[in-house]
């Protein structure tokens, strides 16, 4: 489908996990180019529809059209996107949330009934501890004595990007659908906090996540805490009850691991692991500091400066070279995140991102209008590689509420 970026009206349906179903209210969207003057945060740096000219605006949109065509054909008979056990229900939610950032939805649309069965299927992921991933125990309270590579690494990626796409649908169910995902909203986020509080933390890693089994002497990550943090402010946003402690908790975790050496000023993997930085966390950084109202915070700026350092034009590169080192690096996985992030930052850092990243993107999208499978994350497949592309290239549409600026 085509969008209409410039002063577009967007009909919201707002719901409460109280209420259920709630009326419909009309919201517009940021219209992002006539920037509110008014705004401290917003004054000159608002993003603008001016980084592509109109013929490339229609080529971006093209590519993204051909991109939900593919991705149609690859869901399965239970509903979820083509993908190994391991990255579902994540995977289908990534694919959710590119047809939901192009304005499609369960309730409504060409593809209503693909979304409403790939949301039934990321409901049924859920275990009875509140975990929703295929595969993870599910005895009460959630078990730790698990294989690392098999369940501990995965698992709470699955649980927060899926809990994340559940939260973002939400308001755009029918009333019965939201009735159905109300508790698995609520189930989940009871996860979330449990697992925020699993002890034997440092002072510095107080407040984040990290994987389900006790690997290491890391015990919190950027990576992992990015998604829970945009999970809890999801489910906050549409009405469900989040501690606002916790939310504050995963801010400061997040705020800890920047980087402030005279050679590396950026956010990193986890708190003083300077040889762990890649542009996905500078990218979750910068994301966590402005769904927070840090955009002028000097740790978001400097990780805005590193990103543009680092840009996107080596389209699938798993080991960019960083200065004199290198880490490995999941190019759309860092697309993503960093295309969310520098629209938050706006201005100069938009401005000098995105046509960049937009090239590279769509130069490289297969005849059938595809992306190649993730470099360091081959297994995956392609629809997680293609719906990662699509949600970089929708990022002006502002259709999904967690990225709005």
């Amino acid at each position: 489908m085509m969008i209409f970026r410039l002063g577009m009206i967007l009909a919201v349906t707002i719901y409460s996990a109280n209420d259920g179903f709630a009326q419909e209210k009309t919201k517009p969207s940021p219209d992002i180019s006539s920037p509110d003057v008014s705004s401290p945060v917003f004054s000159s740096k608002a993003p603008s529809t001016r980084v592509l000219t109109k013929d490339q605006w229609t080529q971006l949109d093209g590519s993204v059209e051909r991109g939900l065509q593919w991705l149609a054909t690859k869901q399965q008979g239970n509903g979820g996107f083509e993908a190994i056990p391991q990255g579902q229900p994540a995977i289908t939610a990534f694919c959710l949330m590119a047809f939901l950032a192009q304005g499609e939805s369960p309730a409504d649309g060409q593809y209503r009934q693909s979304l409403s069965r790939a949301v039934e299927y990321i409901m049924a992921q859920q275990k009875d501890n509140g975990l929703i991933a295929t595969i993870a125990p599910s005895g009460i309270p959630i078990s730790r004595n698990v294989d690392h590579m098999r369940v501990g690494q995965t698992a709470v990626y699955n649980h927060a990007i899926s809990a994340l796409a559940l939260a973002e649908v939400y308001g755009q169910c029918n009333a019965d659908q939201a009735q159905l995902l109300a508790p698995v909203i609520e189930k989940a986020i009871a996860a979330t906090l449990e697992m925020q509080k699993w002890g034997q933390k440092a002072a510095h890693d107080v407040g984040g996540w990290r994987y389900l089994d006790e690997l290491d002497f890391i015990k919190s990550d950027l990576s992992i805490t990015g998604w829970q943090l945009m999970f809890l402010r999801s489910a906050q946003n549409a009405g469900f009850d989040v501690p606002q402690e916790s939310i504050e908790a995963a801010v400061k975790y997040i705020e800890n691991c920047f980087l402030n050496d005279s050679d590396r000023k950026v956010h990193g993997y986890a708190v003083g692991r300077r040889s762990s930085i890649t542009r996905a966390m500078a990218g979750a950084g910068v994301l966590a500091m402005a769904h927070a109202g840090k955009h002028d915070s000097k740790e978001a700026l400097a990780s805005g400066e590193w990103i543009l350092q680092h840009d996107f034009s080596n389209y699938n590169a798993d080991k960019p070279l960083y200065g004199s080192y290198w880490s490995p690096d999941r190019y759309h996985y860092g697309a993503v995140v960093c295309t969310q992030a520098m629209f938050q930052l706006g201005g100069k850092y938009w401005e000098q991102f995105f046509p960049t990243l937009v090239k590279a993107v769509l130069a490289n999208q297969q005849p059938n209008g595809s992306w190649p499978p993730e470099k360091f994350d081959r297994v995956y497949g392609s629809c997680y590689s293609t719906s990662l592309c699509i949600l970089s290239l929708s990022v002006p549409n502002q259709m999904l509420p967690i990225f709005q600026r």
